[in-house]
């Protein structure tokens, strides 16, 4: 059989419209990848198309190239024992069924930790890597967990999914057992700091967090600095992939 090349897969994304330039090489490299259980390209396709639909029903504050970064460590993980994939911030839950639809196909869990009531009060000031200005008012970005539930029910995969109402502070220093993958998507350099605190130690060995807030300063300065992940993680600074650069960070888990 005549091997396809990369013109009919070049096709087959322009089926489904996938044409923002920045999120083709992660596209590619989603296509070229190997995973342990065999993910043929029409399943990866439909994946893909299964992204876009979600984007397009619920609101979400992430570019697909960042949830097929995710995606790929949580395939690459597909079958091991245990699997849990943490998600802190689901907002309204399109970023949630996307995590869900691949937790499901690897063979894992999804654990949901979220206010459900959007920013909490907060009096924190903000500057983007430009250097705009930017202030994450109280209740912002908020997604009922009803709303969630109803939104992972009907484009995701309810059945791997649990759902952990609450601030951060309460709800994360009950996280039990080693952690795969974790997502941040939380915007305030408190809730940051809450997360990385209680996830990072409990990574399991290989794991990666995501922060999806690299583009704030105050984060960008938070993860840079030795001093926080020595006195309040409890560990060296790891080599973070990305940081000051892009808006989505790659924090591997510490080395054994």
């Amino acid at each position: 059989m005549a091997r396809r090349g990369p013109g009919t897969l070049y096709r087959r994304l322009a089926s489904v419209r996938f044409l923002l330039s920045r999120d083709r090489a992660e596209v590619l490299r989603f296509f070229a990848a190997r995973y342990p259980t065999r993910v043929p390209r029409r399943e990866r396709l439909r994946l893909i198309r299964a992204f876009l639909h979600i984007t397009n029903q619920v609101r979400g504050y992430h570019s697909q190239a960042e949830m097929l970064a995710v995606a790929h460590e949580i395939l690459l993980r597909a079958g091991q024992p245990g699997l849990t994939v943490v998600e802190c911030g689901a907002a309204k839950g399109s970023s949630t069924a996307k995590l869900s639809l691949v937790t499901a196909r690897a063979g894992g869990r999804l654990l949901v930790y979220d206010s459900f009531k959007g920013i909490p009060e907060n009096d924190e000031v903000h500057r983007n890597l430009d250097g705009r200005r930017v202030v994450f008012r109280k209740g912002a970005f908020t997604g009922r967990l009803a709303q969630v539930q109803r939104t992972v029910a009907e484009l995701g995969a309810p059945e791997v999914s649990s759902f952990v109402k609450g601030w951060f502070a309460d709800t994360l220093p009950s996280l039990e057992g080693p952690v795969d993958v974790a997502l941040l998507d939380v915007d305030l350099l408190s809730s940051t700091r809450e997360c990385l605190v209680h996830i990072y130690p409990r990574l399991r060995p290989g794991g990666v967090i995501f922060s999806q807030d690299g583009h704030l300063e105050a984060i960008v300065a938070l993860l840079g600095d030795p001093a926080f992940w020595r006195d309040e993680v409890g560990c060296p600074p790891p080599h973070i992939e990305g940081l000051g650069r892009d808006k989505l960070l790659r924090i591997p888990a510490p080395a054994a």
